[in-house]
């Protein structure tokens, strides 16, 4: 759980501290710094907002920029505050999107612009639904992994849009930070508001396939597939990442892990969701 406060807006103030880890985008435009504050943690995301982060990851304070919306308060608090607190709490978060297919669930890791969002859409309208666009929660109980859902609603740039999605789709309050549309569930899209067993990962690549390819991860290329797409929040904490790596391992054994690589062809998604559901059935993946 997390206790979540938004306070009135503020100018961001300078920080004399360095910051312990920035997260550059590829333009070189700085996305976010982590700083140590006091027992805690302070996330500043520059012209947006600062994020106060307990130590223990169980409260988040919001100070909103001036003139900020309420909107993108909320989708950075979603998308990246909730993994990275959880995180803290000892709870896996990878950086994945996740679709029901018959059974369960599977998820697709990947870093940001690999298509994860438009694969959970293209299920989503056809046959199956949603639980997540950006950030996979993880569960363990039995012995088993299952996916939990994540905020309704999915954001997708507008060449995918104008490709998959109906004008009667309702959408969200748009954030000021991305031209993204944030699409939300409904008729539609649709959502499963439900944990569901998490029967397989497909970690995305991008290599200019002409054909759909799934190839079967194993050993050191397996826990790397998640590894690279997790969450973590301080990374200078070695009680944090020996525990990290520990969970990454138990889950990377756990959750059959497969790389998937398609022609990025609006045309071929319904031939890679056949593909998915049919590796998916065919190691005999089991509830």
């Amino acid at each position: 759980m997390i206790h979540y406060t938004v306070m009135p807006e503020r100018d961001q103030a300078s920080i004399e501290s360095t910051p312990f880890h920035r997260y550059v985008l590829d333009d070189d435009t700085v996305w976010s710094e982590f700083y140590h504050s006091g027992d805690g943690y302070l996330l500043r995301f520059p012209k947006l907002a600062d994020f106060e982060v307990s130590a223990d990851g169980t409260n988040v304070i919001a100070h909103p920029v001036t003139a900020v919306d309420e909107a993108t308060i909320e989708h950075l608090y979603i998308n990246q505050l909730v993994p990275l607190a959880l995180s803290r709490q000892g709870k896996p978060a990878f950086h994945a999107s996740v679709v029901t297919v018959p059974g369960g669930a599977v998820a697709f890791l990947g870093k940001t612009g690999m298509g994860k969002s438009t694969l959970a859409a293209s299920f989503a309208l056809r046959d199956a639904a949603f639980l997540t666009d950006d950030a996979l929660l993880i569960e363990e109980s039995g012995g088993k992994c299952f996916a939990e859902p994540s905020h309704a609603s999915l954001r997708l740039w507008e060449d995918s849009v104008e490709a998959l999605i109906t004008a009667d789709t309702a959408k969200a309050a748009a954030i000021s930070f991305s031209t993204k549309a944030r699409l939300l569930a409904g008729n539609t899209l649709t959502y499963v508001d439900e944990p569901q067993p998490l029967l397989a990962a497909f970690a995305l690549s991008w290599d200019d396939e002409e054909v759909i390819t799934i190839d079967e991860l194993a050993g050191l290329d397996r826990y790397m597939a998640w590894l690279n797409n997790s969450f973590l929040l301080d990374i200078e904490d070695k009680d944090l990442l020996t525990q990290h790596f520990e969970w990454t391992h138990r889950i990377s054994e756990a959750v059959p892990t497969f790389a998937l690589d398609y022609p990025r062809d609006y045309g071929m998604l319904p031939d890679v969701r056949t593909a998915v559901r049919r590796h998916v059935a065919s190691i005999g993946i089991k509830e």
